[in-house]
């Protein structure tokens, strides 16, 4: 039934698209709900994806898919441009049983910096993402082309919800949790509470400090991270996943970026950064945001997982994967 269904969705795009050679991926390794085939056709190797039924909307996946076409014919030829369908239509997605499909070109290259990094492969990802923000710089560009950051201000608002209500949530969820029965370590739950309970305070003063201040505003990926840069060799070969994209100061992709990759180490920010305004210089007051917004990126990557598991009780396929991701926020907690 479920290959009847591929073929079905293929039918809308190109001849050319179209193979019984299909192979499922499940969800590669993602969280967002999103299930992928790779697709062996006549035109080359694609990528069918089913979004979640919760997102994106209709409009907003034709925003992303907009973008997509934007920067790769703007310089920027590493990101997967979305198919159109074979209808006169410019339409490049399939919504069906409620849920939108689109079908891209796979992307050559490995997500493989964790397992072999490299200062010249760290360097190779902050260039290509300054070019992302060079090619995306005036897709849909806002009446406003600056002003407060929506980053900033998504996340203060974050943090006064946690601090005001939700913290006393978690904990009390937390301390009635056997630890036989949680699916994840209880001590990396309490230790990233823990964490939230002493910085949260300060944070949310960083973040109202910076709330108003005036900083470029463009299109930004929102979710830049090491599973979504594929390398050949050391070379950025790929940039994959855009399902947060939307206007936002680049300061929000440059600090999830070097978070992943260079983790805790300053001495590698620095190069990454260094790297990055080899193309795209940053102002001063873009450069301002950085600290805080690397400091509250630490802070509630932690709680929205708690909030996943304990609160929402969500159901994981790969429960070691949300294991190792909790690792490396802890490990950017004893390192902050």
């Amino acid at each position: 039934m479920v290959m009847e269904k591929i073929q079905d969705i293929l039918d809308y795009f190109p001849v050319d698209c179209v193979s019984t050679q299909v192979e499922s991926l499940g969800s590669a390794g993602g969280f967002s709900g999103a299930l992928l085939w790779k697709v062996h056709a006549p035109r080359g190797p694609l990528c069918l994806r089913r979004w979640p039924r919760e997102h994106p909307s209709q409009k907003r996946l034709e925003f992303i898919h907009g973008l997509l076409g934007h920067v790769a014919t703007n310089g920027c030829p590493i990101v997967p441009v979305p198919v159109h369908l074979r209808s006169s239509t410019p339409s490049t997605f399939v919504k069906q049983d409620g849920y939108l499909w689109e079908l891209a070109p796979w992307m050559p290259g490995e997500a493989n910096f964790e397992q072999n990094p490299s200062t010249e492969k760290l360097c190779n990802a902050a260039r290509a993402l300054a070019s992302f923000h060079h090619a995306s710089s005036d897709y849909r560009r806002p009446t406003a082309s600056s002003g407060p950051a929506p980053g900033v201000c998504e996340r203060l608002e974050k943090t006064r919800i946690w601090r005001q209500n939700d913290l006393e949530r978690i904990d009390a969820q937390i301390k009635t949790t056997s630890t036989l029965a949680s699916p994840i370590d209880i001590g990396q739950s309490q230790m990233i509470l823990n964490h939230a309970k002493n910085t949260i305070e300060a944070v949310e003063r960083e973040l109202s400090a910076l709330s108003t201040l005036d900083v470029p505003i463009q299109s930004c990926i929102r979710d830049v991270w090491e599973q979504h840069l594929l390398f050949s060799g050391d070379e950025v070969t790929g940039l994959v996943d855009f399902g947060a994209a939307r206007p936002d100061t680049v300061v929000v992709d440059i600090v999830r970026l070097l978070g992943s990759l260079a983790i805790n180490d300053q001495q590698l920010w620095k190069i990454g950064l260094q790297a990055y305004e080899s193309l795209r210089p940053l102002s001063s007051a873009e450069r301002s945001l950085l600290p805080a917004l690397d400091r509250s990126a630490i802070l509630l990557s932690g709680l929205n997982w708690l909030r996943w598991i304990f609160l929402e009780n969500r159901n994981f396929s790969n429960w070691s994967a949300v294991t190792s991701r909790l690792n490396k926020i802890i490990t950017r907690i004893e390192n902050s």
